[in-house]
């Protein structure tokens, strides 16, 4: 039994069915295979059908084998067509290899990372081809990359200090006196050449980020922010020895206590210059200024190896991507610092309410997390 005596043998015989299908699907590539199969079961042969609808045998023959698939549902399914693809299989290797092994430095443009535009900026000169964002990112995961943080790979945890230290950075941040003031002090480096926080790598793993570090120009920028409005101060320093330290805990402390606090508690992590030796110079020379008389100062570490237990290292984050991510590479440090400084004069990198968010996701995260 051909084609045509089998989609006679199992068409509905009522005219009605037909009509209905054919008000049901006003587009007129659907009415014309249903007209098609119509006039097979009316009597006419594919060849004529074919004439009177200006296709092709094998197109005839596609629409006669869907319905005898599954009739009038797999018949008037949408069709889709294959998608015409810009990059071809050579275009996605050379592109998944300049992604992961090349910067856009070496191609010209004025940045050491790679974002949508420029990678849209970087087909369109090399092939003259145009693609959407969002084309872009299915593509890209499509050759199995994810835009991931490069960030070191951290010690061992004690789940029992974390557990610990989240219940009493609840009570603490609760419990706080008006006249007490709990700063998180946390450290970064500001470098002539920016580091990559970000980079395209394959799924699930780590990008290695290679790094010139002895031959920057380098500052240490000691980031400060208050857990309870948010206020978020940085100071640069030459070095991040412990006479830099101290000298920024000062002047930390000197600020508070210009706003009428009486108690600082500083949450610093686990650094080995954050030791006893430094506390002891800094009680020292807080002994020496006259303004801090009656002013108590304590010290509050994070558990070891819990760089996200840490909160002034989430703004350290908000501020390498405010003020350096599109920064142009040609900045010196000292302007790199500059435009740190002046964004955050203007506003806090958070709000009062998302530091308060903040600290509860910080409190409520398991303690067996990684970073971020």
């Amino acid at each position: 039994m051909n084609r045509t005596q089998r989609i006679r043998s199992v068409a509905p015989s009522d005219p009605e069915l037909w009509q209905k299908q054919y008000y049901r699907y006003p587009q007129q590539s659907r009415r014309r295979r249903l007209a098609a199969m119509k006039a097979i079961c009316e009597g006419k042969s594919m060849i004529a059908v074919c004439r009177a609808q200006h296709i092709q045998r094998k197109t005839l023959e596609k629409w006669a084998d869907d319905f005898l698939q599954g009739g009038f549902k797999t018949l008037l399914a949408p069709q889709r067509r294959p998608r015409r693809q810009t990059l071809t299989p050579e275009r996605r290797i050379l592109l998944r290899f300049v992604l992961l092994h090349q910067t856009p430095k070496d191609y010209g443009f004025d940045r050491y990372q790679w974002t949508a535009p420029l990678v849209q900026a970087w087909i369109q000169e090399k092939w003259k081809a145009t693609l959407s964002t969002n084309r872009l990112y299915e593509i890209f995961d499509e050759m199995g990359l994810s835009h991931q943080r490069a960030h070191r790979d951290y010690g061992p945890y004690k789940p029992a200090e974390r557990a610990a230290f989240q219940e009493e950075l609840k009570h603490k941040v609760a419990d706080l006196a008006p006249e007490t003031a709990l700063v998180a002090l946390d450290e970064f480096a500001l470098q002539s050449t920016p580091c990559t926080n970000y980079a395209w790598a394959e799924k699930n793993t780590t990008p290695a980020l290679p790094s010139n570090e002895n031959q920057r120009e380098k500052s240490n920028g000691f980031l400060a922010v208050e857990l309870t409005t948010g206020k978020t101060t940085v100071d640069f320093q030459p070095k991040a020895a412990r006479e830099n330290v101290v000298v920024v805990l000062a002047l930390i402390i000197l600020r508070y206590v210009q706003l009428g606090y009486r108690h600082i508690l500083f949450l610093l992590d686990n650094c080995p210059i954050h030791n006893e030796a430094m506390q002891a110079e800094l009680m020292k020379l807080l002994a020496e200024m006259a303004m801090t008389q009656g002013v108590t100062v304590g010290f509050w570490n994070t558990p070891v190896y819990s760089p996200a237990f840490n909160p002034a290292e989430y703004m350290i984050h908000f501020v390498r991507k405010n003020s350096l991510y599109h920064a142009p590479p040609t900045m010196t440090v000292q302007e790199r610092a500059e435009r740190i400084q002046s964004h955050l004069a203007q506003a806090p990198p958070q709000s009062p309410e998302q530091i308060k968010n903040l600290v509860r996701h910080i409190c409520e995260l398991p303690v067996g997390s990684g970073w971020f």
